[in-house]
């Protein structure tokens, strides 16, 4: 009898694999739309940001970055070309790290314990987590991708 219910539940589960990529993929790909679009919309502190981080030419980069952020979010809400925009957004992801975030916290947490900790609970690192994880796994069952990979093997299987 349980290993009956056991069952049924993991086939429920099973027929569920589809949802979690749906709802991660929607969610990241809207942050980053979104925050692009307040990037684009006031971008003084993005060039302030970078320039702490002292990336050179800030003004000319932080319109650039906005952008990718923009139309890669917007990607990724579709599942449109989704690995290519989780790589291009883990990028600069994997940049904002190094450029704003690693040297602060090693200079407060020199410990490499605790500077791994707390590297391990920044946006930017969980977000670069979930773009790797995309990259790999791709847009899933319902995304623009998937009707086009679809569309592929439906031209190819035709004599």
């Amino acid at each position: 009898m349980f290993s009956a219910r056991l069952t049924e539940t993991k086939k429920a589960f099973s027929s569920l694999a589809w949802l979690p990529t749906l709802i991660l993929r929607v969610s990241v790909g809207y942050m980053f739309f979104s925050g692009a679009v307040t990037k684009l919309t006031a971008p003084d502190q993005l060039v302030a940001t970078l320039r702490e981080g002292g990336i050179p030419l800030a003004g000319s980069v932080a319109p650039v970055l906005a952008t990718l952020e923009l139309v890669g979010g917007a990607a990724l809400v579709l599942g449109l070309g989704t690995r290519v925009a989780a790589l291009v957004l883990a990028a600069v992801m994997g940049g904002a790290l190094v450029t704003t975030i690693v040297g602060p916290l090693s200079g407060q947490y020199p410990d490499p314990s605790t500077f791994l900790s707390s590297l391990f609970y920044t946006p930017e690192w969980l977000l670069m987590l979930l773009l790797g994880w995309m990259l790999c796994a791709g847009a899933g069952r319902f995304s623009i991708d998937a009707v086009l990979r679809g569309r592929h093997r439906l031209r190819s299987a035709q004599p």
